[in-house]
């Protein structure tokens, strides 16, 4: 018995919670990092993250490269939470427009963004996009009755 689930109900889901698990692997030291952050979504299911200019969150999913970025959704009943899980490449984005997307995808989504576009100072902060290559979306209830997650893949 498959559950296979709409896009648009992964992205409505998405759309409930703004914050997520961003997983990279630190190569030098081989040990995996996880960083919580607000993140703003589109309809292709890219990621859109953004820190301080050359924090160790930026770093991070800059020096993997290859990211799983999770997000939870705790429900009533407990068996209908969800979780979305977006394994990618992570990209600094640079070109203007793309940054001006990005931030109006966060914006509402992460306070630190509204401050940024409010006050002028986007600059000041790096804008990093999670390109899918893989999303797995999970209902509770269905895993415990042995289903398997809706996978779309990029």
């Amino acid at each position: 018995m498959d559950a296979m689930h709409e896009n648009s109900r992964i992205l409505s889901c998405l759309g409930r919670v703004n914050v997520g698990v961003l997983a990279t692997l630190e190569k030098k030291l081989g040990t995996m990092r996880q960083r919580v952050m607000y993140y703003g979504f589109d309809e292709n299911f890219s990621c859109y993250l953004l820190s301080a200019k050359g924090s160790p969150k930026t770093n991070h999913a800059l020096a993997s490269i290859d990211v799983s970025f999770m997000v939870f959704g705790l429900e009533d009943p407990y068996d209908k939470s969800w979780e979305v899980e977006i394994d990618g490449n992570s990209e600094l984005l640079t070109k203007a427009v793309d940054i001006s997307f990005a931030l109006e995808k966060l914006k509402g989504r992460n306070p630190f963004a509204d401050i940024a576009i409010e006050s002028g100072i986007s600059a000041q902060f790096d804008l990093i996009r999670i390109n899918p290559t893989i999303v797995r979306f999970r209902v509770y209830g269905e895993i415990l009755k042995g289903m398997p997650p809706t996978i779309v893949v990029f």
